[in-house]
């Protein structure tokens, strides 16, 4: 089993409001993150520097160790407080998750090698898509001493995996699983779409 983790730190500059509380179809950004990970982990935190909209979540909240250091942060936090050798971070922007996709990529924490597990699309890491070992912790410490703030700046420390656009995509055609909202263009994109993005990929999970 690994554990979950959904970033829920950022301060939404660009879209203007907390995007983690707008409702997608009735349901809030956070819940359906929370709910996509769920199915998938135990057990899911919510990490963030104020935790104080978050308090009716059914999941464990966790407030940044070093407040205010991005994603990269976030991640750090979720591995120092996980359980599991293992967390699937996702953002709380990312409103949708095709669970084969998914499945195929807990699949690949059985090679015991591996630190980082991360889709690739257009040559560039997807980092908020990704599966973290707590073996990475060290390696993320040193880079935020070195007030290096970019999630893939200790990538080089670790054993990644990449799993290129070819590989994925078998598993979501539509790359639904790395939609986020960044703009309120971005959102109203999502919210005219005239049903949620239908599951595409293979019935059985099959190695990335």
């Amino acid at each position: 089993m690994i554990a979950g983790a959904v970033l829920a730190g950022g301060e939404s500059r660009r879209f203007g409001r907390n995007k983690a509380l707008e409702p997608l179809k009735g349901t809030r950004l956070i819940d359906r993150a929370v709910a996509q990970l769920t199915a998938l982990c135990d057990p899911v935190m919510v990490v963030a520097n104020d935790l104080s909209p978050y308090v009716d979540l059914n999941a464990f909240l966790v407030r940044d160790v070093v407040p205010r250091f991005g994603p990269l942060g976030g991640i750090y936090t979720a591995l120092y407080f996980s359980p599991r050798p293992w967390v699937f971070v996702r953002a709380t922007d990312m409103p949708f998750l095709e669970p084969s996709l998914a499945q195929a990529l807990i699949s690949l924490t059985q090679d015991s090698r591996l630190d980082v597990i991360v889709l690739k699309k257009d040559q560039a890491f997807e980092p908020l898509m990704a599966l973290y070992h707590v073996r990475c912790l060290p390696h993320i410490r040193r880079s935020m001493e070195a007030d290096r703030r970019q999630v893939i700046s200790f990538y080089r420390s670790v054993h990644v995996h990449a799993v290129d656009e070819p590989q994925w995509r078998v598993y979501d055609p539509q790359g639904v699983s790395l939609w986020n909202v960044n703009t309120p263009e971005d959102w109203q994109r999502i919210v005219q779409l005239p049903e949620e993005p239908l599951p595409t990929g293979p019935a059985e999970t099959k190695d990335a």
